[in-house]
């Protein structure tokens, strides 16, 4: 039997109210029966609602992880033998209507993993920040990662796998960031190229309070350096290591101006203030690109989540080494959409 072109893997934990209107989002772009869903023990409707929109759900009874609830998708439904590649998409997450058009564009030239584009929602300061960073990522980063080949993260949210790719991945769920550890898998391995495809889009929810905000940062950064321990990218001189300490720069300057501002205290706020002019400006100029005005309200308050992520960075690698990573990888409460 032939296998078909692609499906679409949707790990899921407690997401009832969201579920619906991602699964009909795809349903614009993949048929039903395409479309896989496992919920990872889940305590409320997610299950029956997604068995309710006629798709494949396979429910497990108790919590194993999103790597490990994705692996028992994959095997049980045998979806490596039956599709040529697999999309991985979250369950909060509404593709754009072209995505996979788009992402074809690029199959041609058979890379690994294909991304898209990762844009966020209109629901006040937290997603203002993040049409920013997601901005700045896309249009800077993600360009310039796509032509070294060195894009270190394959989004879970919106990341098209070769089946012949995932099969020689580790899903075992040894750490947080689960997008991470496959894609840094697929370099250290040698498996292929991953190439960004900047019209696929998709739109995934924000947290809608800081302290929902500072459990999703913290858990991103803890999975962030579990991935650069676990995959030893601190003795790595190749590209992959260097794109990592760029990645970092940023946080590692304001955190040596933090540590000196009690022995340089004129020198270390003048290099603030310069750091908060150039956030305000360079925010002003991404949230104009991406013409999202509204967000502009929020941009004095931008520091304040670059303090928070600095310091969710921090204590994210102090949890990478000395504390017991958890399964619960659901940290954002969530919002209903409208299907």
């Amino acid at each position: 039997m032939p296998r078909a072109d692609f499906c679409v893997a949707i790990p899921a934990l407690n997401e009832e109210k969201v579920i619906d209107s991602s699964i009909c989002a795809l349903k614009r772009i993949v048929r039903k029966e395409h479309i896989y869903v496992v919920s990872d023990g889940s305590t409320d409707r997610t299950a029956s609602l997604a068995k309710s929109q006629n798709v494949n759900v396979l429910s497990l009874t108790g919590r194993v992880g999103k790597a490990r609830a994705l692996d028992r998708l994959i095997k049980s439904k045998k979806l490596l033998e039956r599709y040529r590649y697999i999309l991985f998409s979250d369950a909060d997450s509404r593709l754009s209507s072209n995505f996979y058009e788009e992402i074809k564009k690029f199959i041609d030239l058979k890379p690994a993993c294909i991304v898209g584009t990762v844009t966020s929602d209109r629901k006040g300061l937290v997603s203002a920040f993040r049409t920013y960073e997601y901005s700045f990522t896309h249009r800077v980063f993600k360009n310039a990662q796509d032509k070294m080949g060195t894009i270190l993260v394959a989004p879970g949210c919106a990341s098209l796998y070769r089946s012949d790719v995932l099969s020689n991945l580790d899903f075992s769920g040894r750490t947080l960031t689960e997008d991470f550890d496959l894609t840094l898998q697929i370099h250290t391995k040698k498996l292929g190229k991953v190439i960004y495809a900047p019209k696929a889009k998709v739109v995934t929810q924000d947290p809608l309070t800081l302290r929902d905000y500072c459990r999703q940062v913290l858990r991103w950064y803890t999975g962030f350096w579990q991935n650069v321990v676990l995959h030893k990218l601190y003795r790595s001189y190749s590209r992959i290591g260097l794109e990592l300490y760029i990645m970092l720069s940023d946080y590692i300057a304001l955190a040596l101006s933090i540590a000196l501002i009690i022995v340089y205290p004129q020198m270390v706020l003048r290099v603030l203030l310069w750091m908060y002019v150039s956030l305000i400006i360079t925010s002003s100029i991404m949230i104009s690109l991406e013409r999202q005005f509204w967000a502009m309200l929020y941009i004095p308050l931008f520091p304040l989540l670059y303090l928070i992520n600095l310091s969710m960075n921090l204590l994210g690698f102090f949890r990478s080494v000395f504390a017991k990573k958890e399964l619960d990888w659901q940290s954002v409460t969530r919002y209903q959409v409208d299907t």
